[in-house]
């Protein structure tokens, strides 16, 4: 099985065991909210369905990869690149930390470093973009360390807790990934 490691954590594909811990996280609204997610509950058939389709996507829109800590190969969350345009080499990138107590800890740099790397040097991907809300500073905070550059705002665009929520749009070229990560881990 292909996987790659870094210095925390090792991303492989997704299992259909692993439906079962992606349910749980997809229907807690605190990981909801932060990964933009599907808003309605999400049944064991539901998942089923994503995970054929995540299947059926791969290597032509879209790759996942499921996150493992190496501490003690627990399965931690998700990571992916989704909408992949093969012509302009560009896609979108989303990553889940489902277990509280691995979030804040470096697991989702760690795994985002080995993704991009993959995605840049591997799939030849020229510019990897995404889209956070406005009140998420500590993933904000994240993607600026690791090289994205805010361009631009959607004002009001998600709505929340009786609220609505500013979309910060952002992007990273491989250029500015190499330059702001100097110690790529290689694959």
């Amino acid at each position: 099985m292909i996987s790659y490691k870094g210095k925390k954590t090792r991303l492989r594909p997704i299992h259909k065991n692993d439906i079962e811990k992606s349910l749980i996280w997809k229907n807690d609204p605190e990981i909801r909210e932060n990964v933009q997610g599907y808003r309605f509950p999400v049944t064991e058939r539901m998942e089923e369905i994503w995970y054929e389709s995540a299947l059926n996507g791969q290597s032509r829109t879209k790759v996942i990869f499921s996150i493992e800590s190496l501490k003690d190969n627990m399965f931690v969350g998700f990571i992916e690149l989704n909408q992949i345009d093969w012509i302009s080499r560009r896609c979108s990138f989303g990553i889940t930390i489902g277990e509280k107590e691995y979030q804040n800890i470096g697991i989702g740099k760690d795994s985002i470093i080995l993704l991009f790397n993959y995605a840049f040097e591997y799939l030849n991907i020229r510019k990897i973009c995404l889209e956070v809300a406005a009140y998420n500073t500590k993933a904000i905070n994240l993607y600026k360390k690791i090289g994205f550059i805010e361009e631009g705002i959607l004002k009001e665009h998600l709505y929340l807790n009786n609220k609505y929520h500013d979309i910060i749009l952002m992007r990273l070229f491989g250029t500015e990934f190499r330059d702001a990560n100097q110690t790529l881990t290689k694959l």
